[in-house]
Parts: structure tokens; sequence; C-alpha cells
């Protein structure tokens, strides 16, 4: 574990009490979660309900579907602290929605498939808590890379970004990472020599102001299009390149960050009630 993980306080010993023993907890299939809850995948993992999707039992209108496979440092179990591995972030919700969204990061529900505790059924989810993230994340360096990503992780992320009709918000993240915006090197008023208004001068430097930024407008205009089309013909082998390289190489490495996961309650009315719902319906118990 990161850490930063192994720092954050336990929940108290009432409260992990609460929580079922390996042997009477309940699985909930993916279709059910995604019937009662619905929603729409915002962030690797992260599902939010948008304004106009109806009502939400979620106060927070926010949860995570995790896969253990895939994620070697989640909590062990209910109730304990892990983390989870990203490329890139996209932005908070409140950033397209406005607050009056009410979408919370925090005291989100964690539901995690591929763990021992759905007993076999590996495609069968687990809650493992509410959990925040109390602190922000932390990128790997190389030697992380190579020592705690297993193989099969990196080769999932490389799937991921390199596949066709991927969101856009990572393509943007993709373009912006490998293929950076030229920035403006052209003359600019700051730093003027001063008397430089006089004698026409200053008519002078605004001209070449404006050839310049005409000039780095093109500039960004034949940037945005090869870098566009560069970015939809990333492979997996190119994101694999990526994470091999030094952070001073070019085309840039690419490393991924700890999103570190605080459990902050075990919500056992939370849970009771999904259980409660799932067994009125056969379908979802298989």
């Amino acid at each position: 574990m990161p850490s930063a993980v192994l720092r954050f306080p336990k929940l108290a010993v009432e409260e992990l009490s609460i929580i079922p023993s390996f042997n009477d907890t309940k699985s909930f299939s993916l279709q059910f979660l995604e019937d009662t809850f619905g929603g729409k995948d915002w962030s690797p993992g992260l599902r939010i309900m948008p304004p106009g999707t109806g009502i939400c039992i979620l106060p927070t209108r926010s949860y995570y579907l995790l896969n253990a496979d895939f994620e070697p440092y989640l909590p062990r179990e209910p109730g304990h602290h892990g983390a989870k591995l990203t490329a890139f972030f996209n932005e908070h919700p409140a950033t397209i929605y406005g607050e009056e969204a009410n979408i919370s990061l925090d005291n989100v529900p964690l539901f995690v498939c591929s763990t021992p505790w759905a007993q076999g059924n590996n495609r069968r989810y687990i809650y493992f808590g509410n959990y925040s993230q109390t602190r922000w994340s932390d990128k790997l360096d190389y030697d992380r890379m190579q020592e705690y990503v297993p193989l099969h992780v990196k080769e999932f992320w490389a799937e991921e970004l390199s596949a066709q009709g991927k969101d856009e918000w990572v393509r943007k993240a993709l373009m912006k990472h490998f293929f950076p915006m030229p920035e403006y090197e052209g003359t600019t008023f700051y730093g003027q020599p001063e008397g430089s208004g006089a004698n026409g001068e200053e008519e002078k430097v605004k001209e070449k102001v404006y050839r310049d930024v005409k000039e780095h407008v093109k500039v960004l205009k034949d940037w945005e299009k090869d870098a566009m089309l560069k970015t939809r013909l990333i492979k997996k082998d190119f994101i694999m390149k990526a994470f091999e390289r030094a952070d001073a190489d070019e085309p840039p490495a690419l490393r991924l960050w700890w999103e570190y996961l605080q459990c902050v309650k075990y919500d056992r009315k939370f849970y009771d009630l999904l259980v409660q719902l799932q067994s009125r319906k056969p379908e979802y118990l298989k």
C-alpha cells in the first residue's frame, strides 16, 4: 500500500463491528447496481448522476464501480483504506453542471468486483463502504511504475487509452500530455523599454505584436489539426513505450497517479437496503 494510505486512521472498532463477516457478505450484480443508481461514466471507475436524470437514492449522486483485477491497491476488505490508479483526471462535475447539481466526490459508496469477498463469482460486486479522497493524488515515479504496477495493469491502461471511441476529455488529456500546445514567443507590450511610445515607436510595437499574434494563431490551428490526428492514431504499443520512457524524453513519458481512497464510514443501513431491494427480484441474484 502507498505510504499515505498506511497513515490514514482506521475506523473505530465499533464501526468495524457492524460490517458483515466474510461468509455473510452479500454481493450485487452489475445490472442491479446500474438499474438502482443509474448514472454515466465520469472518470475511470466513477459514475455520477447529472441533473435531469431523475431521482437518485444516493445523496452524493455518485458511486465507484471498480475491478480489483486491474486495481491491485484497493482496500483488502470492507471498511479498510486503499488506492486506485489513474492516468488522467476529469474535471470536477461541479465545473460542468454547477454546485446546484449536488454531485459530491466525498463519502461516495465503493463497489468492487473480482475480489475474494465475492466468494467465487468475480462478476459480482461487494459494497466496501463510503470513501473520500482526503489527500490529493501523487504521481508514481519510474521506479514505482516498474516495481509496483503489474504488467497486466499497464496493458489494461494502454488498451483503455488507445481505444477507439474514448471519451472526449480523455482524448484532450492525451493530446495535451503528448503533443502540448506551442507557447507564444512573439512580441508583447510587457517589458518594452521606457520611451518606446515616442516618435511613433508605440505604433511600430503594436504592428509587431499584431503580426506575431496573427502568426501564432495560424501556428495553433496547424498544431491542433496535427495533434488531433496524432492522438487518434495512438496505439497500445505507444502507451506501453511511454510507461518506459524517461521523464525528460521526447515524446514525454507517461506515469500513473495514486488516487487515495479513505474509508469514512460503513453504512450498514444502506447495505441492508440494497440487500432487501435485490432480494425482491430473483434475476439479480444470479
